[in-house]
Formats: structure tokens, sequence, C-alpha cells
């Protein structure tokens, strides 16, 4: 089955805002591309989708001044992701670049309003052109669209495992930070030689962060002082201070992001391509352990 490009939810929400039918919000919970979103909210934000699936895209697209602004240039956004990524396949072609031979890459790239930048559950991802990076520089879609679908391709060379966040020790939190460090520092490190290459490596704080060797050395420490902290003492009981420790991977200082790209990068210039996706068939701790042993 071929990848798919899915703009239905986009197209309906403009519709929804800019015309207040209330009516459309039945045709837009129907979507294929909201029980995606949902799906998504249920395992890692259980607080937005409390109830339906009309009660959460209700919510999701308030009726405000702000989001009918947003339209147009939604609209504009979604010519951009037609013309660079629809018509030309262009994002599959370098996400299989980063990927195990064979994987068949059958996901669906739903392009939505208001739901995180992107995310990935199952085979398939997700794009939130309405979000403020894309409202300033529509250049970035494409290249946050190889993120998203690498993470799709990931998660189907991991058999369609997710680590759950509904854990109790710090060996299963160690697990989880090196399934996520593997899964956004790839993510993170398919879309950097395009973006090289399309001199487009300033315009995002993650790809200026891996051009700051020092920085970077900084942020590969904090990020081992975690990882340690959680892997040394793996029956451990995990407390309120433990779950505090964990924020600055992602929403923080993007540790799983930098860093986890960074040792993609260095696996990849040190052991070769072959080396690089083959560790997606390993256990996560796997893709750490190469990096310490060849970081030099």
């Amino acid at each position: 089955m071929p990848l798919k490009y899915d703009f239905t939810f986009a197209e309906a929400a403009i519709r929804y805002i800019e015309s207040g039918d209330g009516g459309l919000l039945r045709e837009l919970a129907a979507l294929d591309a909201v029980g995606h979103i949902f799906s998504h909210a249920q395992r890692f934000n259980p607080e937005m989708c409390a109830g339906s699936r009309l009660d959460f895209v209700t919510e999701l697209l308030p009726l405000s001044d702000e989001n009918k602004l947003k339209a147009p240039l939604v609209r504009r956004n979604m010519g951009y992701a037609r013309r660079h990524i629809a018509d030309t396949d262009f994002v599959r072609d370098i996400v299989l670049q980063y990927l195990p031979e064979g994987i068949p890459l059958r996901a669906t790239l739903f392009f939505t309003f208001g739901y995180d930048i992107g995310v990935a559950f199952g085979e398939n991802c997700s794009l939130n052109l309405a979000h403020s990076i894309f409202m300033d520089n529509m250049g970035e879609i494409k290249y946050y669209a190889i993120h998203e679908l690498h993470h799709a391709g990931f998660i189907m060379a991991k058999g369609g495992y997710m680590p759950s966040l509904q854990i109790a020790t710090r060996g299963e939190m160690a697990q989880a930070i090196a399934y996520f460090t593997h899964l956004e520092g790839m993510g993170t490190y398919a879309p950097l030689d395009i973006r090289r290459r399309e001199d487009a490596m300033d315009t995002d704080k993650d790809y200026i962060a891996l051009q700051d060797a020092a920085g970077l050395a900084v942020l590969e420490q904090e990020y081992f002082d975690i990882y340690h902290h959680f892997a040394s003492d793996p029956s451990a009981v995990l407390t309120r201070e433990d779950w505090g420790k964990i924020g600055i991977l992602s929403d923080g200082k993007r540790l799983w992001y930098i860093v986890g790209a960074h040792m993609a990068r260095t696996i990849d210039q040190r052991l070769g391509r072959d080396a690089l996706v083959g560790l997606m068939a390993k256990p996560p701790g796997a893709f750490i352990q190469t990096y310490i042993l060849n970081k030099g």
C-alpha cells in the first residue's frame, strides 16, 4: 500500500472556523485524522480526551479570533504541502534512506489543525499546519514531515511497539528514555542533510544547537546525568522527584531531539548508514551503547 497524504482534517477545520457551522463538527469527529490524533492523545495526553471524539474536536477548534486569523495561513500551508510533499513524494524518498530495507512505509500522513506540531501513532503520522512554526516559515513543513514520517517508519521497524509511560521503576524509565532518544534522535537526524543542502540549518533551534560543539557537550552531559540516574538503579521505585527530572528531555532543552540526533550523526559517520538503521531492530538501549562505544 503506498504512502497516502490526507488533507481532509485541515480542509474541514478551515470551513468550520470560517463559517461557524456547528454541523461540521460531527463531520470532523468522524474523520480518520481525528481518530489518529485522538488515539495519540489517549495514550500520551489523556487529560485532553476525557470525553468523546466530538468533545475532543470541539475543544481543539475553538471559534476564536486567533483561529480565524490563522485560517488563511493554514490554507496557504496546505497549498505548500500539496506542491512540495504530496505531489512529489519528496519526503518518502528521504525517509527511506534512514530506515531498514523492506520497511513498507504504508502510512497516512494527515494534515491537521491544532494538535501538537506533529505526532506519529501506529503506522500513521500527522502535521499541524496551524502551528506557529509553520505560520512563520512554511518551508519548515517539509522538514517536519520527514521527521514525523520517519517516526511512522521507526514504529513499523519496531513491530508497532511504543513504550507506555505507565511505569513504576527507574529501570522502566531508562528503557523509555532510550526508546524516545532513538525515536526522536533519528527523526531529527533524517532531515539534517537536506536542511544543510537547502541552507536551512539556522531556521530551527534544534539544528542551530547541532552546530554548536561546545553547547552539545553540555547538553550531552545533562542527558547522561539523567539517563544514568535511572539506568544505574533499575529496581528503585519511581518518585515524584524522578518524574521531575525528565521534562528537559522533551519540552525543556529537547535533549531527546538534539542529543539523540548527535548520537545518530556520530554513528552514521563512524559506522555507516547500514549500522545506524540496523539498530532499529535491536533493544532501545543498543542505540545509546553503540554511541558510547564509538564517540571517541
